[in-house]
């Protein structure tokens, strides 16, 4: 971690908007940052970057091509971030854990990312793309294990501000349009594995023809974006779509995706989440107290600290609670259960998205 302050506080390598915070931080990160806690002493940064030029949080010393990704909005105007490689090295551990899992297609690395086997079968991701990085880490992640990508898009901050003005009727004709447009991909398309979010699934398992088209073909199912408890995920599993591989992503831009381990005998919980570590630290907080940590198998409101040579934030208080899960081998980090709105800080918004 030291390395990684040293890095972002150095003239030399740093970004424009780290060198310029320093000086009011009124405190040597270089100097008086000396281990995890010391984490605190930073001011919360993560609202400044809906405003500030992407450009300014480029680090001097890192190599691009830069991209720009954005928050979903659900809390004010999107906050920015630049990326150039650690989002794609966070897809090419998740196309392994999927290995484990058993997930359809097969793990097959950069050198043949741009050569599809025709075996594998296509990918349908129904859900957001253009700033957010979830639609670009699907596509890169089907390509990694051999299969084509189609895309049916979502607007997530239109869902949310329909939800948001009571305007229900149009959040239904919105989710028919989806709906349709993925069927099309269905009817003539080699589908095996689709990603969306819960409520657009249960959308596609409500629609007849579209239930019997992913019961026919598809293997495998990818969700993310909205909470599912252990019941739905139960009935998921067991019931509407017997035989297809379930997996479950937590994350969001800021975090990077958190994938689900494969379940394990005696685990209490139907999903738990392994975080992007090192790069990206999660902790579990009591709300009251964010200092404190809770144990395990307590819940607490998510805290991230995102510690790499692309980007540095401090510390950032997630809108969202989980079950602190302990470590399971070959990872070293704690994991996360039951992720769900934190509440009790006004509406919450969830939607399809």
């Amino acid at each position: 971690m030291r390395a990684i302050i040293a890095w972002h506080f150095d003239p030399e390598t740093g970004s424009p908007y780290w060198l310029r915070r320093a000086q009011t931080l009124g405190f040597d990160p270089r100097r008086d940052v000396r281990g995890f806690a010391d984490l605190a002493r930073f001011p919360p940064v993560a609202d400044e970057w809906r405003t500030v030029p992407a450009a300014d949080l480029i680090p001097r010393g890192a190599r691009g091509p830069f991209a720009v990704w954005e928050t979903g909005g659900t809390t004010g105007p999107p906050r920015r971030i630049v990326d150039a490689r650690e989002r794609y090295r966070g897809v090419l551990r998740i196309s392994r854990i999927l290995d484990l899992h058993g997930f359809p297609g097969a793990h097959r690395g950069p050198r043949d990312e741009h050569v599809p086997d025709p075996a594998a079968g296509d990918w349908l991701h129904v859900g957001p793309s253009g700033p957010h990085l979830v639609g670009t880490s699907v596509a890169r992640l089907a390509r990694l294990r051999g299969s084509l990508c189609h895309t049916v898009d979502l607007d997530p901050r239109w869902v949310k501000r329909l939800y948001r003005a009571g305007r229900l009727d149009e959040v239904r004709r919105y989710t028919a349009h989806v709906i349709e447009q993925a069927l099309a991909i269905l009817r003539t398309q080699p589908v095996t594995v689709v990603t969306t979010t819960p409520p657009l699934l249960q959308a596609l398992c409500e629609h007849p023809e579209a239930y019997e088209r992913l019961r026919a073909r598809v293997k495998g199912i990818i969700w993310f974006g909205t909470s599912l408890s252990d019941e739905a995920l139960r009935l998921l599993e067991e019931e509407l779509l017997p035989g297809v591989t379930v997996v479950g992503w937590y994350g969001n831009t800021l975090m990077g995706i958190a994938c689900q381990r494969p379940r394990r005998p005696g685990d209490p919980h139907r999903c738990v989440f392994v975080p992007p570590s090192p790069g990206a630290v999660v902790r579990l907080v009591d709300p009251r107290d964010p200092s404190r940590e809770v144990g395990y198998g307590e819940e607490g409101q998510v805290r991230l600290s995102v510690l790499t040579r692309e980007l540095f934030l401090p510390w950032h208080l997630e809108r969202d609670r989980a079950i602190r899960v302990p470590p399971s081998l070959p990872d070293p980090w704690d994991g996360l259960a039951r992720v769900a709105p934190l509440g009790g800080s006004g509406p919450e918004v969830e939607g399809v998205y």
